[in-house]
């Protein structure tokens, strides 16, 4: 338990940072947007001529000097972010242990007991799923040997799932 909410922690920095980036990106954007709507203002509101003066061309060049930085500092907040990510992942990886041994293990199934045990547990999850018939076949190719009180909650509530399906509630209320 103490690593998922080491790994929850990790991850709700990154949710943290994600929000604030998005917040000031959007606030910083808005600005912008307003900005260069002034200067458009600025730009049309000066004489009627279409010649642009030395003043204008300044606050233009200034202005898209203020556009290149905020672009760059928006950039570089999102490569931050980056970092970030990935110490979800090493968080992961350092409170969780990758074991695919067992898995490998050619021999695991072979003797009757085991293979016993693989096929009770298949026979189970066919049970849980409904797909009852399927896991009546396996009892009887497997030979397992499953009494009626361990299937018969399994049948029970297929039968009130189905029911509720066609929105009959009586099965269930019983």
């Amino acid at each position: 338990m103490d690593s998922c909410l080491a790994v929850e922690r990790e991850l709700e920095k990154v949710l943290n940072k994600f929000g604030n980036l998005r917040e000031t990106s959007n606030r910083t954007l808005e600005n912008l947007i307003s900005n260069v709507e002034d200067v458009e203002r600025k730009l049309c509101e000066g004489s009627d001529d279409e010649q642009v003066s030395a003043a204008q061309m300044a606050v233009v060049a200034l202005f898209a000097k203020k556009v290149k930085d905020t672009v760059a500092k928006i950039a570089t907040e999102h490569r931050d972010l980056h970092s970030t990510v990935s110490k979800v992942g090493k968080a992961i990886d350092r409170n969780f242990i990758a074991d695919f041994g067992a898995t490998g293990i050619d021999d695991v199934f072979e003797t009757a007991e085991n293979l016993k045990y693989l096929n009770q547990v298949v026979c189970e999850h066919f049970c849980r799923q409904g797909m009852l018939d399927i896991a009546e076949e396996l009892i009887k190719e497997a030979k397992l040997e499953m009494d009626s009180g361990k299937k018969e909650p399994f049948f029970e509530l297929n039968r009130i799932s189905e029911a509720l399906k066609h929105h009959d509630l009586q099965p269930a209320l019983e």
